[in-house]
């Protein structure tokens, strides 16, 4: 037996065998790591994730910040893209439909094109538009991020770059940081945001729908941190995982357990009602 693991610590302060697993002199470990910290029994890995997950659970139904940035109407008329009476047309036309974008508003009455909204933007949030129509690493990045959650954040990510852990993620119309952050949390890397035209992130949605994922199992209607955290714990210990890590968004959790024969990603959608979303105030004018 491994020396090394025998003087492993158990990094739950309230661990029934005292922390230091001499145990294993007697029966073999059967510990998991979440996120680098070493848990020895199945039992206490559980209540480590329960807890992990009530920290994360509240932020993952964070409404977005604030933003203040210049409105896209203004942006438009000031680089001369539409003029006063089409930027006012839009406008009613949003006002009596109580929804919409601007930027659809003013592409339904012929003012802009699709890729001028886009690019319009791109200027609103001081980031790229990504030509997705000219580039398939979208198609090699397709393992990085379960698909369900591309679709609830309408995002893909479109290039990785392995030597400097760079993973380029791009949205439609607005910036889901805590969809970034949970990105970073799992795939241990950096995301940057970018843009890119809405058909083409539906056409490669559509791509990425139809080719063959890693294993994900789907749990809906779950709210007990303690319920997730013992489906996640009974998975780890039939894969005989050795680590996990887990983040969550948009009232997600997910959970991604890695194992010598690779990894299984594990989605709750909480049974709790979510806030309603205002639209992001620097789309309208």
């Amino acid at each position: 037996m491994n020396v090394e693991h025998l003087a492993r610590k158990c990094e739950l302060p309230t661990c029934p065998h005292g922390r230091r697993i001499w145990r294993a002199w007697l029966e073999p470990l059967r510990g998991c790591s979440l996120e680098g910290h070493w848990y020895c029994s199945p039992a206490c890995f559980a209540t480590a994730v329960a807890s992990a997950i009530e920290r994360i659970l509240p932020a993952s139904f964070q409404p977005p910040a604030k933003s203040h940035r210049v409105p896209i109407g203004l942006l438009m008329l000031s680089r001369g893209l539409v003029d006063s009476e089409q930027l006012k047309k839009a406008l009613k036309a949003q006002k009596e439909s109580g929804s919409g974008r601007l930027g659809e508003w003013l592409r339904h009455i012929g003012a802009v094109t699709e890729e001028q909204v886009t690019q319009m933007l791109g200027v609103q949030w001081s980031i790229p538009v990504f030509p997705l129509h000219q580039s398939r690493k979208f198609m090699e990045c397709a393992h990085f991020v379960p698909f369900h959650l591309l679709e609830v954040a309408e995002m893909v990510p479109v290039h990785h770059i392995p030597a400097s852990h760079h993973l380029y993620v791009a949205f439609v119309d607005r910036i889901n940081y805590s969809a970034l952050y949970a990105v970073e949390r799992i795939l241990e890397c950096h995301t940057e945001p970018c843009l890119a035209m809405q058909s083409q992130v539906i056409q490669a949605l559509k791509e990425l729908r139809s080719k063959s994922h890693p294993v994900q199992v789907l749990v809906d209607a779950v709210s007990d941190p303690g319920v997730m955290a013992a489906a996640i714990s009974a998975q780890a210990e039939r894969l005989g995982a050795t680590d996990l890590r887990v983040s969550g968004f948009d009232g997600f959790i997910w959970a991604r357990l890695l194992s010598p024969l690779g990894y299984v990603d594990i989605l709750f959608e909480p049974d709790i009602e979510r806030p309603e979303l205002s639209a992001p105030a620097e789309l309208h004018l």
